[in-house]
C-alpha cells in the first residue's frame, strides 16, 4: 500500500486492487493504472475538504465510485453518519463529526484505513468555555471508543494550525491511546508545514506518526 498526500486533508491511496482518494479539494492526483477503479471519499461539503469539479477532475479514472456527505448529486453515494456500506468489496462505516459530516473507517484487500475528515477534540483556548470544552470531549470519545482496541493500518487525523500548541496535538495523543494504529499520517494543517513538523516533536507515543512533508510517496 503506498500512500500520497497530496495537500491539507487530501491523500491518495494505491493498493493492489483499488485507489482511495479522500477529501480532495486542490492538488495533483496521481496519475496511475487508469482502469483500476477509483473510490472517491467527501467527508462534508466544506471547501477545504471538497472540489466541486471533483467529477472532472478524477475523469483520468475510467472507474470510480464517490461516496459523499453532504452533496446531493445522482452519481454520488450519499454518506450519512453512524452508518455501513458494502460498495463492491468496499466496506465503509461511518462516524459523525465533531464538526460537520463524517469520518471514514474503510475496509478493503485486508486493510483498515481511518480518515477523520472534521472528527476532531476542536479546543479553542480562552474561547471555550468549561462547557464547550467538556462537550467536545464527549462528543469525540463518544465516536473514538467505537473504534477502541481496533487495529487500523493508516489513519489520517486533524492536526490543525490555528489550534494553540497545547491543544492542537490532543485528537491525535487520545486516538492513539485507544486504538492500534500501524501509521499516522496528521492533516488539516494546510501550508503550515513548519508548524507541523515542531508539533509532531512534542506528541507523545509519536514512534507512529509521519512527518508527511518529507516525502511525496510513502509505502507502507
Amino acid at each position: 500500500m503506498k500512500i500520497y498526500p497530496i495537500y491539507h486533508s487530501g491523500f491518495f491511496v494505491e493498493m493492489d486492487e483499488h485507489y482511495l482518494l479522500f477529501d480532495f479539494y486542490k492538488g495533483e492526483i496521481p496519475k496511475l493504472d487508469s482502469l483500476k477503479p477509483l473510490y472517491v471519499f467527501v467527508s462534508h461539503s466544506h471547501y477545504d475538504h471538497y472540489n466541486p469539479n471533483i467529477d472532472n477532475v478524477t475523469e483520468y479514472y475510467k472507474t470510480r465510485k464517490f461516496i459523499v456527505n453532504g452533496v446531493d448529486s445522482p452519481k454520488f453515494y450519499n454518506a450519512d453518519a453512524d452508518s455501513q456500506y458494502l460498495i463492491d468489496d468496499v466496506k465503509i462505516t461511518t462516524f459523525k463529526s465533531t464538526d460537520e459530516g463524517v469520518a471514514f473507517l474503510v475496509e478493503t484487500e485486508g486493510k483498515t484505513i481511518y480518515h477523520a475528515g472534521d472528527l476532531h477534540l476542536w479546543y479553542w483556548g480562552d474561547e471555550d468555555t468549561e462547557e464547550e470544552r467538556q462537550d467536545m470531549y464527549e462528543r469525540y470519545i463518544k465516536e473514538i471508543k467505537k473504534l477502541e482496541g481496533r487495529e487500523i493500518d493508516v489513519a489520517f487525523l486533524v492536526l490543525d494550525s490555528r489550534q494553540k500548541n497545547e491543544d492542537a496535538p490532543l485528537g491525535i495523543e487520545l486516538f492513539n491511546e485507544m486504538t492500534k494504529t500501524k501509521a499516522i499520517f496528521p492533516m488539516h494543517y494546510s501550508h503550515d508545514e513548519d508548524l507541523m513538523e515542531k508539533r509532531l516533536l512534542k506528541l507523545k507515543n509519536n514512534s507512529n506518526v509521519i512527518n508527511t512533508r518529507r516525502y511525496k510517496c510513502y509505502e507502507l
